[in-house]
C-alpha cells in the first residue's frame, strides 16, 4: 500500500485520542480484632487484611494501558498493561 503523503510514517493528529482515565491503584481493607479478645490468646494485636493493586481502570482509551510509560514522550508503543495483583495477610503482635 502506497503512503504518498507519509500519513503513517510521521507523527500527526491522526494518532491522537483521549487518554483520560480513572484508576484505583491500591486498595487495602483490614480489620483489627479488639484487644480484649486478642489478649486472651496471649497476643498484643491481630489484624487481617486484603489488598489489591491496579484493581480498576475506567477509560475509553483503545490501547492496552492509558498510563503510558517507558519514557515514550506520550506515544503509546504498545507496552503491556500493569498487572492486577491481590494480597491477603495477617499481622500478629506478640
Amino acid at each position: 500500500m502506497a503512503d504518498d503523503n507519509k500519513n503513517y510514517s510521521r507523527v500527526s493528529s491522526l494518532f491522537i485520542e483521549d487518554g483520560s482515565y480513572f484508576r484505583i491503584k491500591t486498595l487495602q481493607v483490614g480489620y483489627s480484632l479488639p484487644k480484649s479478645l486478642v489478649s486472651k490468646a496471649g497476643l498484643n494485636k491481630l489484624r487481617f487484611y486484603v489488598m489489591a493493586n491496579n484493581l480498576l481502570t475506567l477509560t475509553k482509551y483503545t490501547g492496552y494501558d492509558p498510563e503510558i510509560g517507558g519514557g515514550s514522550y506520550g506515544v503509546d508503543r504498545g507496552f503491556y498493561p500493569q498487572a492486577r495483583t491481590f494480597f491477603a495477610g495477617l499481622n500478629v503482635g506478640f
